[in-house]
């Protein structure tokens, strides 16, 4: 090669290797402006990604935790411990309504004095299997039992305290670990109540900052010995709860005692060591949330007996009552009869929420043998009826007056009738001016071979009655809808 051919190759790939760097050059920036922000935009942008991923996953996890209790939508609710000794009596004040479990603080026993009674605690007839029992023939799925009540005591084995089923009762077993084996055994889901922040035997359990401490054996308590109480009494109960036995639920009972830190660093402690537990919204507050869905839960507890006026859109639950009180009060007769039980359970579920029915036991280890009778007297009702409730939710009208509740499955809508009703049933809730959209293909009574008639007229659905009932307290009727 010539020196002059040479120079002219040499310009030649010069020129071209500074057009190849220009176009590199401008892909560069303009790849820089779509996707290489700064460092504070870049951080910000995956914290924002971050977030918006777990919130996802969180959503899908919690679905995912909560499906069987959707589907269970009835369970039984357990109050048990010392307080059923007293039993709704204390000397000679005796109760014959409201919350004996509250006895210690109604009566302000003396802590001492109270936590005697843990000597005289020895359940000799209690039985597991049988309780579980009551509760399957019930028709409920799932069993919920106060592991500790705001009087402090622990009724399983606890190596936080000594206040325990273990070290203070001649009894000597863990009453938690053989209801939840007995539970899963039968195929039912195993829940535990723990008060998280209200304990009257403990000094440091108050805070002295809300009317339900214990102000007569220390009326000195300060909002630091309630942090003291958290951090070690609260959290390592829990921890012990988690990891000690198989539990699927968590029922807080709460009062605001607690700071935000601490019932975040509550959940994510329960989120770790037993992932698939769901909770309620009591880790917060007895009171409804004032946003829904509330954080830190899986659903929500509504008051004490009340049952929502409306679906409000997310899981809830009922935590209701066969007599005025949830501890045995051997002075309340007035039970809630099995009709009224079926209607309650009707409006719960209508409404998209559970019902968790609670039975205390006696001192000596018994369901009390009126809510047995009860209780199985609406499993009777269950038997037939329970498609209507498993799995079912809220239709887009709930009842029609007091007596009909509708719930739904797909193409599937329920009439729920809790009373007998005295002629053909017409149900206007199906009327064209209020369903105009609305094609039916199907009416079956559940529980009767009996063949159902029917006709779609402007003003409802008339719907005929059986000559013999499937069951005497009510009847459920099966509507397809096109």
């Amino acid at each position: 090669m010539t020196p002059s051919s040479y120079l002219i190759f040499h310009n030649l790939i010069m020129k071209f290797l500074i057009q190849l760097l220009h176009v590199s050059l401008i892909v560069t920036i303009l790849s820089g402006c779509k996707s290489s922000p700064s460092s504070a935009d870049a951080s910000s942008e995956e914290s924002s990604s971050g977030e918006v991923a777990t919130a996802v996953d969180s959503q899908d996890a919690r679905q995912e935790r909560i499906a069987w209790w959707k589907d269970a939508r009835y369970g039984l609710f357990i109050h048990w411990g010392l307080y059923a000794i007293p039993a709704g009596t204390w000397k000679d004040k005796v109760y014959d309504h409201g919350y004996s479990e509250w006895i210690m603080f109604s009566e302000k026993i003396p802590r001492d004095e109270y936590a005697g009674l843990a000597k005289r605690f020895n359940p000799e007839q209690f039985n597991a299997d049988a309780w579980v029992d009551v509760a399957k023939k019930a028709g409920m799925r799932y069993v919920v039992i106060t592991a500790k009540h705001h009087d402090g005591f622990s009724i399983f084995d606890s190596k936080v305290t000594d206040y325990d089923v273990m070290d203070a009762t001649p009894y000597k077993r863990d009453i938690i670990a053989e209801l939840e084996k007995a539970c899963h055994r039968a195929g039912l889901k195993f829940g535990i109540y723990y008060s998280v922040d209200r304990d009257w035997y403990r000094p440091t359990g108050q805070g002295n900052r809300y009317k339900q401490t214990n102000t007569w054996d220390f009326p000195n308590s300060t909002d630091e010995d309630f942090d003291r109480y958290f951090e070690e009494i609260a959290l390592p109960q829990v921890k012990e709860l988690i990891t000690q036995y198989d539990i699927d639920l968590l029922w807080f009972d709460a009062i605001e005692m607690k700071s935000p830190d601490q019932i975040e660093s509550t959940y994510h402690l329960i989120r770790e060591l037993s992932p698939d537990t769901i909770i309620n919204s009591r880790i917060w507050s007895p009171a409804f949330p004032e946003e829904v869905p509330p954080p830190y839960c899986d659903y929500i507890s509504s008051g004490d007996n009340k049952i929502l006026d409306n679906s409000i859109n997310f899981e809830w639950e009922n935590p209701g009552s066969m007599n005025t009180s949830y501890g045995y009060n051997k002075n309340d007769h007035k039970w809630v009869e099995p009709g009224e039980i079926i209607r309650r359970l009707a409006d719960i579920v209508s409404k998209g929420g559970n019902y968790l029915l609670n039975v205390g036991p006696t001192a000596e280890g018994t369901l009390p043998q009126p809510c047995i009778d009860r209780l199985q007297d609406a499993g009777k009702w269950m038997d037939i009826n329970e498609e209507a409730l498993r799995g079912a939710s809220a239709w887009k009208v709930s009842n029609e007056g007091d007596a009909i509740y509708f719930t739904a499955k797909k193409n599937i809508v329920y009439a729920i009738c809790t009373e007998w009703p005295k002629d053909k049933l017409l149900l206007k809730t199906f009327s064209r001016a209020a369903q105009p959209d609305l094609n039916i293909s199907s009416v079956k009574l559940l529980g009767s071979k009996e063949k159902t008639e029917w006709k779609h007229a402007a003003e409802g659905l008339r719907i005929s009655i059986p000559d013999q009932a499937p069951n005497p307290h009510g009847l459920v009727y099966r509507i397809e809808i096109k």
